[in-house]
């Protein structure tokens, strides 16, 4: 399923950490509201607690995105899923979601397992592999695997479907060597010389630069070199969005996929 029609019919908008402008980041209340908006492509975070599982939290500790304190990387499973993750959220006026404060308060912290078994042949997940954790690739694994994930559409933002990304390329390694069969992309801040080097002797398919840097040369180069570009870094500049859409990237994660896909019918 296209998640709506413009001029150029390949580029995907991306819901970062689901609908996260409008509903609490890395939530089931994002996700869904995403979905329900028409995104059936979604990127997450994954990292491990203390005890070896796996959960989608974006920040190295718990401060901004929970009532609690502390790294993930050091509290247990059975904490983090005591906390709530939704009473920092202050739903916008002009958002697509539940308005004002307190607009989502019974949000949690997912594990991955019960977000692959939530949204199995729904979406296209983009799975940010987001710390350095040497055990975080194979555990990932052991839950798509578990959940089905693996047997899915790769690469392309078919919904529903797997791509797997990090900013480390050890993590990366890692991850192709135990999902050889899925597309792995790079994130990065702009394609040169150097990086398309590196992405082609790891093997990765696809090559991810921040929108604000991205050009059509760099596009291109990566693509005569065979590898898949879409870009990050949106924020809250609609200008950004502009160039990542012109510059012949297939697609982009934002916060705010709703206003985004207006502004793209509008050009």
């Amino acid at each position: 399923m296209k998640n709506f029609e413009h001029k150029n019919d390949r580029f995907t908008l991306i819901a970062h950490r689901g609908a996260s402008y409008d509903a609490p980041e890395n939530t089931f209340e994002a996700f869904d509201l995403a979905l329900s908006l028409g995104f059936d492509n979604f990127e997450t975070d994954v990292q491990l607690t203390g005890d070896g599982r796996a959960v989608l939290i974006h920040d190295e500790t718990l401060d901004r995105t929970t009532d609690a304190s502390g790294a993930v990387a050091e509290t247990t499973i059975a904490k983090i899923k005591s906390l709530n993750a939704g009473l920092w959220f202050d739903g916008p006026e002009d958002g697509a979601g539940i308005h004002g404060p307190l607009a989502y308060p019974e949000a949690f912290v997912p594990t991955l397992d019960e977000f692959l078994e939530r949204y199995a042949g729904k979406a296209h997940v983009h799975l940010e592999l987001k710390s350095t954790q040497p055990a975080l690739a194979e555990t990932a694994m052991k839950s798509l695997d578990q959940w089905g994930w693996l047997d899915q559409h790769t690469g392309d933002s078919v919904a529903p479907g797997l791509t797997i990304s990090s900013f480390h390329l050890e993590q990366l390694a890692r991850s192709i060597a135990v999902m050889p069969n899925i597309a792995h992309g790079w994130l990065l801040q702009k394609i040169d010389k150097s990086s398309l080097k590196h992405a082609l002797d790891l093997g990765l398919s696809g090559i991810y630069p921040n929108a604000g840097r991205v050009t059509k040369k760099q596009i291109t180069d990566a693509n005569s070199a065979g590898l898949v570009v879409r870009t990050w870094g949106i924020a809250n500049s609609k200008g950004a969005l502009k160039r990542a859409y012109e510059s012949g990237a297939v697609g982009t994660t934002v916060d705010w996929p709703a206003r985004a896909r207006e502004i793209i019918a509008a050009l």
